[in-house]
Parts: structure tokens; sequence; C-alpha cells
């Protein structure tokens, strides 16, 4: 509590700050818009290019203001918390659920249904936290699946969460260090007799359920699975994928989000800016029983001080060349339609080179190509992350069980 408390009151101090920065500077406040989101997610040049954009279709001055946060429950703590003084939010699908249960959103005035804008299939995975497709803008998608060395499995490729909750490679894993991931894999092992046998609608919607279901049972078996592997694993959240790219770690399969799997697969940049080439050892897979689908969204805060220059901006990042742009920078896909459809065609045309032959007939170029751009197939088989509500106590205790 004494950190939740801690952290309110930085929220609240930082607000104030930059609220009083602002005072300094002689700008009103309805020409300042105010950004809340991950770090290292946004093309910064574009708010220069916003800022242009704004003045030239509604004849006021406008400045982006961006601050950064570690972790969604920040979100929480930020609106709930402290009312702070943000006009557009990015936090993931669970997040915008619980924040419009709470009645913390404004509509976006983006209509998500116009006809070529997004991807139908990202359209209805928002449905599930977003039921009138009022409130959330879609920004980022990806999946959360396994990526495992295939010299280290000695050319096997992997399939199953068996790889992860086995025993086969224990002491040469990673779990990711974090309550919702690692949980949400537990739980489609755990039910993964369920889920067998199962296509197409019938099969997501099986799958969804899991999602849903923090009853005391799934909650005590998804602990005896995690302290199972508790002692044969690397828990970590970043630096895992960094080190199985450089080869710097014996860890041949680990619990992970596919933008980060695509990242190092691929020429990257690590945390000190360093460049490196990809690493095609590296092959990631959404195992057979079952996955998660993510979206991270942009939601306009019911505590917005400018509301017509935050609904602005995301009709301007769904632009294709700036979604585009944010793509490429953040490592993950958009579902605008129009900047899909370029991405994708970039990477199938291959027309830079980064394909060898070895990786098309081995069928890695295939492999990474859906890792970033995921097949209805695997779509189907995805779930999405859901506010555990009244589960959320049992959930979180079982959580310190485990750390």
């Amino acid at each position: 509590m004494k950190k939740v408390v801690s952290a309110i009151l930085c929220i609240a101090l930082l607000a104030g700050l930059v609220t009083a920065l602002a005072a300094c500077n002689n700008t009103p406040r309805e020409e300042i818009l105010k950004l809340y989101m991950p770090g290292e997610y946004i093309d910064e040049d574009i708010f220069e290019e916003f800022e242009s954009w704004y003045q030239d279709n509604y004849g006021k001055k406008i400045t982006v203001q961006l601050e950064t946060f570690d972790a969604v429950e920040d979100v929480q703590l930020a609106v709930e918390g402290s009312k702070a003084d943000y006009d557009l939010l990015c936090p993931s699908d669970y997040m915008v659920e619980y924040l419009l249960s709470k009645n913390l959103l404004l509509e976006s005035g983006v209509d998500l249904t116009r006809e070529g804008l997004f991807r139908n299939e990202y359209v209805e995975t928002t449905r599930q936290f977003d039921p009138t497709l009022k409130y959330a803008v879609p920004y980022m998608y990806g999946t959360l699946g396994l990526v495992y060395d295939i010299t280290k499995t000695n050319g096997k490729k992997i399939d199953s969460w068996d790889s992860l909750f086995g025993g086969e490679f224990s002491g040469k894993r990673s779990v990711k260090d974090s309550i919702r991931d690692a949980y949400a894999a537990a739980c489609l092992y755990n039910k993964r007799n369920e889920t067998a046998g199962l296509t197409g609608n019938e099969q997501r919607a099986a799958i969804q359920s899991i999602f849903e279901d923090t009853s005391a049972e799934t909650v005590n078996a998804a602990k005896n699975t995690l302290l199972n592997v508790k002692n044969g694993s690397v828990w970590d959240v970043d630096n895992v994928k960094y080190e199985m790219a450089a080869n710097q770690t014996n860890v041949a399969v680990a619990l992970m989000w596919s933008c980060d799997a695509g990242y190092v697969m691929n020429a990257y940049e690590d945390e000190d800016g360093n460049e490196h080439d990809g690493n095609h050892n590296l092959w990631y897979v959404v195992p057979k029983e079952g996955g998660n689908v993510y979206i991270d969204a942009f939601v306009v805060s019911k505590y917005a001080a400018n509301v017509d220059a935050a609904r602005a901006f995301l009709q301007f990042i769904c632009t294709k060349d700036i979604a585009v742009r944010n793509s490429e920078y953040a490592g993950a896909i958009s579902p605008v339609a129009e900047a899909y459809n370029e991405l994708y065609a970039y990477y199938t045309e291959d027309e830079d080179g980064l394909f060898s032959e070895e990786d098309v007939s081995t069928g890695w170029k295939d492999m990474f190509l859906e890792t970033m751009f995921p097949s209805v197939e695997t779509l189907n088989r995805c779930g999405v992350m859901k506010d555990f509500g009244d589960g959320k106590t049992r959930v979180t205790e079982m959580w310190s069980n485990i750390q």
C-alpha cells in the first residue's frame, strides 16, 4: 500500500510539474496535447508534423507533450487514483476494459467500422474490451507465444506449451516475469484437453473462456504449474530476447511477445543503441493449445483538457504513412489496413534482401511473416486478456506465492 500511495503521489507531482512548466512557458493548456504511453512506442518525429497538420486543418496552435509509463497498471493509478492531467492514454486491452467499467473514458471520435480503415479481425478483437467500438482506437497488435532457438532444441520445431511446462527443457527455459502472461500461459497449458480438436469460432470461444476464468480451482492449478517450473527457469521480462539473439544464454525456449521475438530476429538495436544482425536461429510460434492476441489502443481520458486535439490526433495516426512509421519505430504492426498491407508487401516482396535462400527453403521466412502477420487460423486459437474483476485478489495472491 505504501508503494501504491507513493506512486500516486509521484504521478500527481509529475502532472503538477508539467502544468507548472507549461505555465512558465506561457503556453495555454488548450494549446497542449498530453500523451501518456509506454516508452519507445511512437515515432516522436511525427509530433511536429501533427502540430503543423493541426494548424492547417483547425487553424489552432498545438504542442504535443509525451510522458511515458513502465507498466500498464500505471495508467489506472494515474487516471483513477489521481485524475492526472492527460488527454490521451495508450493502455492494453484489459486496462481499456477496466477504465470503461469505471466510466473514465470519453468517446474517441473515430469510426472503427469505416470501410477500409482497420483490418476487420482486429476490429472484432477490439469488441472484446470495447463492445460499442466508441472508445478505443487500436494502435498496435501482437500475440503471446513461444520463441525458441532451433540450435538448442536439436533442430526440433516446437508447437506446444509442453515445451515450456514439461520436463524436456528444464534449466533451459524462460518464463516471463509478468503476472498476466505467466498466468495465461499456465491456464492454456492446464486446459489443453478442453480445446483439443476444436477449430474456427468454436476453438476461439473455448480459448476466450479460459482467459475469463479466475475461479479458485483454475487459479490454484495455475499456481501449481508455475511452481513446478519455478526453479528450472529464468524469470525475465526484456533481457532474455537480447541474450537469445546474441547467443549469450543457454535458454532454448522462452515465453515471449511476438513483437519482441520479431524485433531480434532481423537487424535490431540493443538497449545501448548498438546495431546487431538478427538471429535466424530463433523461431516463434503460437502453441497449438492456444495463445493470446493483444491490442494496445489509444483512448481519451475522462479528465482530458483538450478533447478536440486528442480526437484530431487519433485521426492523424490512423493515416497510412503515419501508421507505417510508427510500426517501423515500435517494431510491431499497425492494424490500420493500408499500413498493414504496405508492410506485408514490403516483407513478402523483400526487395531489400532481408531473407536468404536458406530462410525460404527452411520455412523461416514464412514463420517470420506468420509471427508479424498472424493468419486467421492462428488468431482463432488466441484469446484476449480481460480485467480480472472479482478474481483479481485470487490471482494476485497466487502470484505472490510464485514470487
